[in-house]
């Protein structure tokens, strides 16, 4: 073996590793390109979010006051904990039912709503301004008559669907709200549990097709007496229903908040990422809404309703 073989063999493996080096850092810079291409970087200013309450009770007069506290919360902070003594005052109309100091992240009151009164909700801490919110409970509507007509439609699944109906009268005078729920009930009328009516149920009514929430898949019925006020109307809508279960049907009296919080809360629930795998789950579908709010000074909701009792939906032909 010749020296000026040596030499030409030693050049030709030096010019295969420069080669392969220039190879592996082309493909790199080419990995490093589709990297940045496909990110952004976020500047996040915490200074721009100031830390608020959070007070959130919803409440009827069949159960007493129950309050939820805690603090609003950036991506990189963690707000949540109530580490602050609260000073929490409710007045019913002009009077004070509650004066209490909170050292925890929740409080269960033995206070009962009543329908027809005014509430104030005021709650005090350190490095806050006073949080507030006001609400009102609407006055009980009875249901005159609640029906169900079996077997009007098959759905495309060849199951029966079943129309119900429910008759009530609605007060004079100035706006209200209400809300229908189907529940599952037993003899003597208990409740043994609420029917989500987002994918077996058929929007007929004008009343709830003029809400304009079909579209987001509620799982209540929650309306106004805009197109009824101060009549007797009874609310129909269409449901897969098995024979071999005994149904029955609620009407709430509900505050403007509450109907408000409702419509919100439905809107936001559905443009949340699917519960699905794959590349379904990855993405939103649509954009995000945010949430009602009738809390001064901070987050959250106070809101009432008022509840009729179950009533058992009566079979008509």
């Amino acid at each position: 073996m010749t020296p000026q073989y040596l030499e030409n063999l030693t050049k030709k493996i030096k010019n295969q590793s420069i080669s392969k080096l220039v190879r592996s850092n082309f493909l790199f810079s080419i990995c490093l390109t589709f990297c940045f291409a496909c990110s952004k970087e976020i500047e996040i200013n915490t200074r721009d979010y100031e830390k608020q309450m959070v007070v959130n009770s919803v409440f009827n007069t069949q159960k007493p006051f129950f309050f939820h506290f805690s603090y609003t919360e950036v991506p990189i902070n963690n707000y949540r904990t109530i580490s602050d003594s609260l000073h929490v005052l409710l007045y019913e109309d002009t009077h004070i039912i509650l004066d209490k100091i909170v050292l925890s992240d929740s409080l269960i009151t033995n206070i009962y709503p009543s329908w027809g009164s005014s509430y104030k909700l005021k709650v005090q801490t350190i490095g806050f301004d006073s949080v507030i919110a006001y609400e009102t409970l609407p006055f009980l509507v009875s249901i005159n008559e609640a029906t169900i007509k079996p077997k009007v439609a098959l759905d495309s699944y060849g199951d029966d669907i079943a129309e119900v109906g429910v008759t009530f009268t609605d007060l004079a005078d100035k706006p209200n709200y209400y809300e229908v729920l189907l529940v599952k009930s037993y003899n003597g009328g208990k409740i043994t549990g609420y029917v989500p009516i987002d994918s077996d149920r058929e929007l007929i009514d004008p009343v709830l097709l003029n809400e304009g929430d079909k579209n987001y898949f509620p799982t209540t019925f929650f309306f106004s007496d805009k197109l009824f006020d101060g009549q007797e109307y009874t609310l129909r809508f269409r449901h897969r229903i098995q024979n071999s279960i005994q149904f029955g049907v609620v009407l709430r009296s509900i505050s403007k908040n509450y109907y408000m919080y409702r419509k919100y809360w439905t809107r936001h629930y559905f443009n949340q990422p699917t519960h699905e795998f794959g590349f379904e789950g990855l993405i939103y579908k649509g954009e995000s809404q945010a949430m009602f709010t009738n809390i001064v000074n901070g987050y959250g909701i106070f809101a009432g309703y008022v509840e009729s009792p179950n009533s058992i939906l009566k079979v008509i032909k």
